[in-house]
């Protein structure tokens, strides 16, 4: 790196212009001609885009059209852009085509999967979308249309949420009777990662008859059974449904006759039997442990 070495005075002359001393050479370089040639680099610069009738903009767009044409000439242009996933869903395909904004013709080179994929993304109708860019000249987008995951009760009539946790205002609660039911504040943002927990595991997922948001970070679910299950807040989530779901499997565990199953505190189940099965149990005899 370069660096100021001195700056040169003698007593009764005039001050002498700053130099540079080049680590690299050892050689001598003014710091006024160092802003000379950084000054006759930005008018060279502005000459040339008065010359070519636009501002400097217009230069940095020629340069990418200049690039583009080189990139026809050598093979490598982007010559088809493939939207995969949606084919039943056209207009959003075409949605997707055009956010991504590579055409063909451009540069492969500038088609860059995961500033593609943040674009599409934005228009927030598509889920689980992936770029693949496959040389010589074919550029494929993956999606999935957003599609109704869940019912949420608002307080006053059930709203459809989709997969992106926003509410469908045109979806009729009455179409998707089959999905789960949410109540609670903030439960539609929060319902893609616990139906995605729950499409993992289907020993359970069939049993829950509603999902309840509990202080904006965690569920209660109520299965069909009677039982809640109280699950950990939104981080530890999977783990718990992942322990809860190999219960079910080995004990059938919310088919049994419980009030309440508590996953909140990690390594430990807690369960709390049902006032109905306390008394329905025979007392134990005396001098036996219950």
């Amino acid at each position: 790196m370069p660096k100021i070495e001195r700056n040169q005075t003698v007593p009764g002359r005039r001050r002498a212009p700053a130099t540079i001393i080049d680590e690299t050479t050892g050689e001598e370089v003014r710091v006024s001609s160092v802003i000379f040639g950084i000054v006759m680099l930005i008018a060279i610069l502005v000459a040339t885009a008065a010359w070519m009738g636009g501002s400097m903009s217009q230069i940095g767009s020629r340069f990418g059209g200049f690039m583009d044409d080189t990139a026809r000439l050598a093979g490598v242009d982007v010559r088809s852009v493939s939207v995969i996933g949606l084919e039943l869903n056209p207009a959003l395909a075409d949605e997707v085509r055009a956010a991504a904004m590579i055409e063909p013709g451009e540069n492969m080179f500038r088609a860059d999967p995961y500033v593609i994929r943040r674009r599409v993304e934005a228009t927030k109708n598509v889920l689980n979308v992936r770029v693949h860019r496959l040389w010589p000249g074919q550029v494929v987008i993956l999606a999935e249309a957003a599609e109704p995951v869940a019912l949420w009760h608002d307080g006053r009539d059930w709203k459809v949420v989709d997969g992106l946790g926003r509410i469908l205002p045109d979806a009729k609660s009455e179409d998707h009777g089959h999905l789960l039911r949410l109540a609670g504040l903030g439960a539609p943002e929060a319902a893609p990662q616990l139906t995605r927990a729950l499409a993992a595991s289907p020993d359970i997922n069939d049993r829950v008859a509603v999902a309840t948001r509990v202080g904006e970070r965690r569920w209660d679910m109520r299965f069909v059974s009677g039982v809640t299950v109280r699950l950990p807040e939104d981080e530890a989530l999977e783990p718990a449904m992942d322990r809860l779901a190999k219960l079910q499997v080995r004990t059938a565990l919310t088919q049994r006759p419980l009030d309440m199953i508590d996953l909140r505190s990690r390594g430990r189940v807690y369960l709390r039997v049902s006032e109905e099965a306390k008394l329905a149990a025979p007392l134990a005899p005396a001098g036996e442990r219950t």
